[in-house]
C-alpha cells in the first residue's frame, strides 16, 4: 500500500452579482504510514446500498483523480463517515446537510452516515487520521460551516470546496479515505434569503459532496457539477453517469 495522491478539492462558484473562476486544486496533508489504521476495519463483503443505474448517453462528467484502474472512490461495501462542525451558524444547516446527503447517497451508491457533531475546525492541512479524536481509523469527512477568514479558499465567489485524500491499493486502485467539505456560511446565509434559497443551499452541498465522493467540475450548465453555478439544484445526466461510474467498485479490504 502506498499513498499516490491527494485528490484537488474544487469549489462551487456562487450565483452573485458577477461570477469568478475557481480555485480547482488543494493541497492536504499527506498520508503517512503513522497516520494509517493498524488494522482493517470491518467490511461487508457486498455493497451496502443498490448501485446505481446511469442514465443513457455518455460523458457530462469527470474524476477529482483516477489512473489506469479507474476513478478514485470510496469503498462501496463500508459505509463513509461524516462528521459535522458549526463554527459559523446558518440557519436549517443540519436539514440542508441531511438533505445533500440523502440526494447524493441515492446517486451515488454509497453509504453516508452522519455520526453528529465535532470540534474540529475547518483546516486547509487536515491529517487523514485524528487518533486522539477519531480513534484508530481513518477520519470522518469533515463538513465545516465555516468562513472565508478561517479557510482562504472560500473567499471571493466560491461557496464551498470539497474533496478527499486517496491511496493506492497494491493493485494500484486509488481509494479515497478521508475528506472534506467546507462551507462558506455567510454566503449560504444570504443565499437562503432568496426565493428558492433552500434548494439552492442544498444544491452547494450536494456539489461539495459529489466532490468528496469523486467527481470533479464539468464545463455544461446542464451539471450540478458545473464550476458555475447556473441555477440547477438536483444532479443532471452527466453528474448521475459519472457517480455510477464511481459506484462501479468492487469491496475493498486491504486498508
Amino acid at each position: 500500500m502506498s499513498i499516490v495522491a491527494v485528490a484537488g478539492t474544487a469549489g462551487l462558484v456562487l450565483l452573485r452579482q458577477s461570477l469568478s473562476s475557481v480555485p480547482d486544486s488543494f493541497t492536504s496533508s499527506p498520508v503517512t504510514s503513522a497516520e494509517r489504521p493498524t488494522g482493517v476495519q470491518a467490511a461487508s463483503l457486498s455493497r451496502l446500498v443498490a448501485a446505481p443505474t446511469a442514465p443513457m448517453g455518455s460523458g457530462g462528467y469527470t474524476f477529482m483523480a483516477e489512473n489506469s484502474t479507474g476513478p478514485a472512490a470510496y469503498d462501496p461495501c463500508r459505509p463513509v463517515q461524516f462528521v459535522v462542525n458549526h463554527e459559523a451558524f446558518v440557519p436549517g444547516a443540519d436539514q440542508i446537510l441531511a438533505e445533500a446527503m440523502a440526494m447524493t447517497e441515492q446517486a451515488s451508491g454509497l453509504r453516508l452516515v452522519l455520526e453528529g457533531p465535532t470540534d474540529e475546525v475547518a483546516s486547509e492541512s487536515r491529517p487523514a487520521m485524528d487518533r486522539g479524536r477519531y480513534g484508530d481509523r481513518w477520519s470522518p469527512v469533515l463538513v465545516a460551516w465555516t468562513t472565508p477568514d478561517r479557510v482562504g479558499m472560500l473567499r471571493g465567489d466560491v461557496a464551498g470546496i470539497g474533496g478527499s485524500q486517496t491511496l493506492s491499493s497494491s493493485g494500484g486502485r486509488l481509494v479515497n479515505v478521508s475528506g472534506i467539505a467546507y462551507l462558506d456560511a455567510p454566503a449560504v446565509m444570504e443565499i437562503l434569503t432568496r426565493p428558492g434559497g433552500h434548494e439552492a443551499a442544498v444544491a452547494i452541498v450536494a456539489h461539495e459532496l459529489a466532490h468528496v465522493v469523486g467527481l470533479g467540475h464539468v464545463d455544461s450548465d446542464h451539471e450540478l457539477m458545473s464550476a458555475r453555478n447556473s441555477g440547477l439544484t438536483t444532479f443532471g445526466d452527466g453528474d448521475l453517469r459519472g457517480l455510477a461510474r464511481l459506484a462501479d467498485r468492487p469491496c475493498q479490504l486491504e486498508f
